[in-house]
């Protein structure tokens, strides 16, 4: 590191000499050598008043004046001045014991009287490059503190707020929740927020987390005094509210309310919100989290924005939490089964077919209902298995039934949602008749009309290779979900179920009785055969008879049933 001449020459020298003459001396020979700041005084006390309230870049000092020698002055610079003011002794004294008290002092150097002037000139020099020095490392180091300081700053930021948003994360989250389980109650919120993964697919990430940090914005401002907003993950909110404050469901309401603009574009978010109450539901930070997040997936899973945390929600979590973890194996323990239920043609009670429904039966559980475990293989995409083991038996024990005289018979075999979308169904639904031998055309398969409509160019694909196997295409649950005729003209279907929700009460309910009439003759319309479920009277069999539907599926006809008493079913058909 280098000291320009330029420095070393502006350098503010003070002189302290009893005797006027050497101070004149020392300032002649200095501004001789081109310093330009020499200030000199024969008063030790002016001396030190001036060191006191001025900055000066080196002390030259004489040891022997009266009333306060040099020894004094040293005695009575205070630290901070010896530290960044070198200090050379002028003396005239060469003992070892007035130097080494000089140094004891703070002295940095000594001048002997008479002066020499090239040895004088050369140890001021010395003195004040290697003091300018020492304050440029000093200045370096400071600027490094607070560098450092700032990064630290930074990174301790970064480490408790959440990039995108700026709102306190997960540490940020734990820090603040100790704070209010210390001595506080409130109720904490978890809330996920739903499209931001449609908004990053069409417009981009950049989009994505501006709507992201809309929401957090929108949360803060919907926020009580007191409250406390934060980012768990991309898509994840906590909100920590006061205990006199405890509208939860208003403030996440109010927050999504209005379109976000972003960009130019007006985009609708939803949300799905649980929450708990501190200390009632949990006095540890984590254990909290976990139950509103728990509560939130509840309320994602029954289709509403909101849901408060009770102790039924985890007994209902672990059940299913020991139903998915049974499920990955039941295929192989042979604890599946695959029931059928009778399709009857309603103009004379033929049965023309069936329905191939799984059933799943557990050693210690028991009889375990596809209400339950049906969402549960959807979710975990276990269900994608499952579904090709059931076309295979479902094609399997209808050959059977076809080589013992009931050759007319058709299946019907239900396509999960998942199952439609992951899989190679073609692929699927081709190896299965080849492996069984049963003829395409007494193949039905039945497919939800929203896992159609989730992608319908794909849809369209799809069933247009189903159709040119040779295979009947229906679709499950109609009028329950989008129920257009333009897909339904578009499309290449041969069947609508009728959903047994509108059949359970069609023959007290008007409002039933309009939609059936409605799917029949649109039906009809389009040439379609209709089903109808769920049929358990003779009432529900007239009337829909009467209205053109073509087949029935219901209690009144049979329970699904394993395939061996199936068999004995179709026989005691036969028999009359």
């Amino acid at each position: 590191m280098f000291i320009s001449e330029e420095k070393i020459l502006a350098a503010r020298i003070l002189t302290v000499d009893d005797n006027p003459v050497n101070v004149a001396l020392l300032r002649d020979m200095l501004e001789a050598e081109g310093f330009r700041d020499v200030i000199g005084t024969t008063s030790p006390f002016e001396a030190l008043e001036m060191l006191a309230s001025e900055q000066f870049d080196l002390l030259l000092l004489d040891i022997r004046m009266p009333g306060m020698d040099g020894h004094q002055v040293l005695a009575r610079l205070p630290d901070t001045v010896k530290s960044y003011v070198p200090v050379i002794v002028l003396t005239a004294q060469t003992d070892p014991e007035t130097r080494m008290r000089a140094l004891s002092g703070g002295a940095r150097d000594f001048i002997s009287k008479p002066f020499d002037t090239t040895e004088a000139t050369q140890r001021i020099r010395n003195a004040i490059e290697a003091q300018l020095l020492y304050a440029q490392h000093r200045d370096q180091a400071v600027m490094l503190e607070r560098e450092v300081e700032k990064r630290t700053a930074e990174l301790r930021h970064m480490a408790t707020h959440h990039s995108i948003t700026g709102l306190p994360n997960r540490a940020g989250v734990r820090h603040t929740l100790a704070e209010y389980l210390h001595d506080q109650r409130g109720r904490l919120v978890f809330l996920v927020v739903d499209g931001l993964g449609a908004v990053n697919d069409s417009l981009g990430h950049v989009v994505g987390e501006q709507a992201l940090r809309s929401v957090g914005e929108r949360l803060s401002a919907a926020c009580p005094p007191g409250g406390f907003v934060a980012s768990w993950s991309n898509n994840e909110f906590i909100v920590i509210l006061p205990p006199d404050d405890q509208d939860w469901e208003t403030i996440c309401d109010t927050a999504f309310a209005r379109p976000f603009a972003v960009d130019g574009n007006e985009l609708v978010l939803d949300y799905a919100s649980g929450s708990v109450q501190f200390p009632q539901d949990g006095d540890e930070g984590d254990l909290l989290i976990q139950r509103a997040g728990l509560a939130m997936f509840f309320a994602r899973q029954r289709g509403v924005p909101s849901c408060a945390f009770n102790s039924e929600l985890e007994d209902t979590a672990r059940r299913r939490l020991q139903l998915e973890r049974e499920l990955r194996g039941a295929i192989e323990r042979r604890e599946l089964q695959v029931y059928y239920q009778p399709k009857v043609a309603l103009s004379d009670g033929r049965v023309v077919g069936m329905e191939a429904l799984l059933r799943w039966f557990h050693p210690e559980l028991g009889f375990v209902s596809p209400v339950q475990f049906i969402p549960i293989a959807e979710e975990t995409g276990a269900i994608v298995g499952i579904g090709e083991w059931v076309m295979r038996q479902a094609c399997a024990d209808t050959r059977a039934w076809h080589l013992a005289g009931f050759d007319d018979l058709v299946v019907a075999v239900n396509v999960s949602g998942r199952q439609f979308e992951a899989t190679d169904l073609t692929g699927t639904v081709l190896s299965a008749l080849k492996e069984s031998g049963l003829p395409a055309s007494a193949l039905e398969v039945e497919i939800t009309e929203t896992a159609l409509m989730r992608d319908l160019e794909r849809a369209r694909t799809v069933l247009g290779s189903l159709r040119d196997l040779g295979v009947a295409l229906a679709i499950d649950d109609f009028g329950t979900g989008y129920s257009s005729l333009a897909y339904l003209r578009d499309l290449a279907i041969d069947t609508l179920k009728v959903d047994q929700s509108f059949v359970r009460d069609l023959t007290d309910d008007t409002d039933d009785q309009a939609i059936v009439r409605a799917i029949l003759v649109m039906a009809q319309s389009l040439g379609l055969s209709t089903v109808a479920e769920g049929i358990e009277t003779p009432r529900h069999t007239d009337f829909l008879r009467q209205h053109g539907c073509t087949l029935g599926q219901g209690y009144l006809y049979a329970k699904p049933m394993p395939a061996c008493d199936f068999s004995a079913f179709l026989n005691r058909q036969r028999r009359g």
